[in-house]
């Protein structure tokens, strides 16, 4: 077995207790009638948020910053390993890989009805949870938020590991509930975790609502489901980008160690984070100088290499690649998280609602319209299952080092990613 392959089973291995993600495979063992009954019914307009805000902002102009090359060879070191400048319990997977994740650490997005649900203030482990300031309180740790429809699912994995990220849409006011662990089942009055399918959200680690025709940015200094305060919805890839076949926005990454130098953590300079993000992360994070902040964005160069130095002739990659591509070097993605690796977030394949025909379904990912696809899977894990595929064969980063035993010594030939002027607040 190839060692980057096997290296790739190691990284399920771990997961990280933070509000952040964490690269990981996709498991595909639910069953298909409860995918179904999950699946939502609605659609969104394209595109989220206001045409100004940082996340609808092109990148193709933006320049690339002096400190450029020593941030991709620092964030290249760390993708192979070197923790060296991280705060304790940050994993790095030594995967310099990008990974879309659709299930495990993905966001799951359900329906609002006309009914409410108090829900108590507790994360997965059982510690306090918080509350944005438009969240109505029923006390000071139970919140009011409003009721889905029929069966609810955070996302996996199933334990108390993960994020738990689910949004509760209501679609008459525009307005995201956007929760970080949700839990939908106890046991002996204990959160279960992700992953477990439930009637109504039990408890919730962090609870903010976001207006998704607004700026979607919290004041400064206020975090949210995410460390770094944005909304779920922002730089997530939707079935609807794929419908529309374009990505029309930035993308949200996550890596390990987002830059936080401030002595005290929980009092972060404001040299370390950038709009569109209102803060940054406390617990997992990386104090060296180099590390990328919350709010950077970086881009994708012109021309790219494969996991062994030579160029790729992108042409012969599936439409939804290319489409992924075409979005990081059109818009590029904007540091928003924590996660065990180089880190991209889609819809839960649970909620996600793309209902192609399988020659469409064939189309995106590059193969023949009468070829046959696994009715096993939805539509949207057949493409994002492809998309990951040939993202495993494009690095962060060439280097000789990639596979060595001394990440914080590696170094680069090409790169195949710049860090480029943050987005412009418009405000």
């Amino acid at each position: 077995m190839n060692k980057k392959y096997i290296i790739l089973l190691l990284i399920t291995l771990f997961t990280i207790n933070a509000c952040g993600g964490s690269t990981t495979t996709n498991n595909d063992d639910e069953d298909n009638n409860t995918t179904t009954s999950l699946t939502r019914t609605f659609s969104f307009t394209l595109p989220l948020f206001a045409t100004t805000n940082g996340w609808n902002q092109t990148a193709t102009n933006a320049t690339v910053l002096d400190s450029s090359d020593d941030q991709i060879l620092y964030t290249f070191r760390v993708l192979l390993g070197d923790v060296s400048d991280m705060s304790a319990g940050t994993v790095s997977p030594q995967w310099p890989y990008p990974d879309v994740s659709y299930d495990d650490f993905s966001v799951a997005i359900y329906a609002t009805g006309s009914e409410t649900q108090d829900v108590l203030l507790k994360t997965y482990e059982d510690d306090e949870g918080s509350a944005g300031a438009d969240i109505t309180m029923v006390d000071e740790d139970t919140v009011t938020l409003p009721a889905h429809s029929g069966s609810i699912r955070s996302p996996g994995p199933q334990s108390t590991d993960g994020d738990g990220h689910t949004i509760l849409y209501d679609a008459a006011n525009n307005l995201s509930y956007d929760i970080w662990q949700a839990t939908t089942k106890l046991s002996d009055g204990a959160s279960l975790g992700g992953g477990q399918t439930g009637t109504s959200v039990l408890w919730a680690g962090a609870v903010e609502v976001f207006d998704i025709t607004g700026a979607g940015v919290n004041p400064d200094g206020v975090s949210s489901a995410r460390a770094s305060g944005v909304p779920l919805l922002a730089g997530m890839i939707m079935p609807e980008d794929v419908a529309a076949d374009s990505i029309d926005h930035a993308l949200g990454v996550s890596i390990p160690g987002p830059r936080n130098t401030a002595a005290d953590p929980f009092e972060p300079s404001s040299d370390d984070y950038f709009y569109p993000v209102s803060t940054t992360e406390t617990d997992f994070y990386s104090t060296h100088d180099d590390a990328l902040a919350s709010g950077q964005r970086i881009r994708l160069k012109s021309t790219i290499v494969d996991s062994e130095g030579e160029n790729i002739d992108e042409e012969d990659l599936a439409p939804i690649t290319q489409m992924f591509l075409t979005a990081m070097r059109t818009y590029g993605a904007i540091v928003v998280d924590n996660a065990g690796g180089f880190s991209f977030y889609a819809e839960d394949y649970h909620t996600a609602n793309l209902d192609l025909t399988d020659a469409e379904v064939n189309a995106m990912i590059g193969a023949s319209a009468e070829a046959s696809l696994d009715s096993s899977k939805t539509d949207w894990q057949i493409i994002m299952a492809k998309l990951n595929e040939e993202l495993e064969d494009i690095p962060f980063a060439y280097g000789p080092d990639m596979e060595g035993d001394d990440p914080d010594a590696a170094t680069i030939t090409t790169a195949n990613y710049e860090v480029v002027t943050p987005a412009t607040n418009p405000d």
